[in-house]
């Protein structure tokens, strides 16, 4: 995972319920760009489902689809 001391998931991604994008879309383009950018060095490997919803504060549910 990218340097935690240096970031937190809060930090990184900015999820906006009422955005009108789902929110599993929106973790996964901004997986892609932080990808894109060299902020998240490819083959990096993903916090765990529970990680990413308690620091998000968001379902476990919707962190598993945006992950399948």
């Amino acid at each position: 995972m990218v340097d935690t001391a240096m970031h937190t998931l809060s930090t990184l991604f900015r999820i906006s319920p009422s955005s009108g994008v789902p929110i599993y879309r929106q973790i996964i383009d901004q997986v892609n760009a932080l990808i894109s950018s060299g902020r998240w060095p490819e083959g990096t490997m993903l916090p765990s489902v529970r990680q990413m919803a308690v620091e998000l504060e968001i379902n476990m549910m919707t962190v598993s689809k945006a992950y399948a």
